[in-house]
């Protein structure tokens, strides 16, 4: 099964649930051609996510930090961290993910393992990821032991969920027992995180007002100078460059999702011309909306269209 489109909250929490209440997790297969928009797009989770490439690269960016996994390469990536991930290379990234509730690997906040093997872990906010290479012989034992869990979880056997909760478990030992650092927080200043969150919560909710770069600066009290650098350092990215693409992505939803008129999504999705919007959107997308709405349209029966175009960032 493949989530193809990331939907969040206006403050960038993902909204789509993993597994059930009594078992808080679920596991994909996933090609980057099938997502919605051919990326990723920043997001974050309560849930832990660990990622395994079966072909291609990802590229996998936090905040003022990033790295490229390649096949064969695995990456956790921590509770509660902004991320993103993107093609990386003319190769179409398939990937295995699992992203599950902390609790699942401690019995609850106040279970003994959880409450001194976990929590510490996912309260570092200096451990945003951590990437697994073929190189170290205890990276390649925790690669094994997940990839052997996507295989049963993915022949649907009826004890699967045995498998990956054993698997996460001994992946979790593995982890902090030859990751000592796991575990320590030097108390970094949040503040950063704290602003890109502000600043994000705005653009996403009004992205569909006529908004400047002053109105995101002052809405976390910083100058448009300290904006721009907020974005560039952490996000890869400018604020105008940001906001227009959250705009095309809104605007690519309403045009497979609904009938309106190309003119009124232009509108609702914060552009004050169609036609400067129709320019941007086939830059974007390398198709013109009215045809993209053709090819990609949402039927009752088929919740998203395969093979999405991939998004040209600016």
């Amino acid at each position: 099964m493949q989530i193809y489109k990331i939907e969040t909250e206006k403050n960038g929490k993902e909204l789509t649930t993993h597994g059930s209440h009594d078992f808080p997790c679920g596991s994909y297969d996933e090609r980057f051609s099938h997502f919605f928009g051919g990326e990723v797009p920043w997001h974050w989770h309560d849930e832990i996510e660990v990622v395994l490439v079966i072909e291609g690269a990802t590229k996998v960016e936090c905040l003022n930090t990033s790295d490229i996994v390649k096949t064969g390469e695995m990456i956790f990536i921590n509770a509660n961290t902004l991320h993103k991930l993107t093609n990386h290379g003319t190769e179409d990234c398939r990937i295995l993910n699992v992203v599950f509730s902390p609790k699942i690997l401690g019995g609850g906040d106040f279970g003994l393992i959880y409450k001194k093997h976990v929590l510490p872990v996912i309260n570092n906010k200096e451990l945003m990821f951590y990437k697994f290479s073929t190189e170290k012989a205890w990276h390649q034992q925790v690669i094994h032991e997940l990839a052997s869990a996507f295989k049963v979880w993915d022949e649907k056997r009826s004890d699967r969920e045995f498998y990956m909760n054993i698997a996460l478990m001994k992946f979790w030992h593995i982890f902090c027992t030859n990751h000592q650092d796991i575990t320590s927080s030097k108390n970094a200043s949040r503040t950063n995180e704290r602003r890109v969150q502000t600043l994000l919560n705005f653009i996403h909710g009004h992205y569909d007002e006529r908004i400047s770069i002053a109105d995101i600066s002052q809405a976390a009290s910083i100058s448009e100078s300290e904006c721009y650098r907020i974005f560039r350092n952490t996000l890869g990215s400018s604020p105008n460059s940001y906001l227009l693409n959250y705009r095309l992505r809104q605007s690519a939803l309403l045009l497979t999702e609904t009938s309106r008129q190309i003119a009124d999504i232009a509108y609702a999705s914060g552009f004050n011309c169609s036609a400067y919007f129709s320019k941007k959107f086939k830059q974007s997308f390398d198709v013109a909306p009215m045809q993209f709405r053709k090819k990609y349209s949402v039927t009752l029966d088929h919740p998203i269209a395969n093979h999405l175009p991939e998004m040209q960032m600016e």
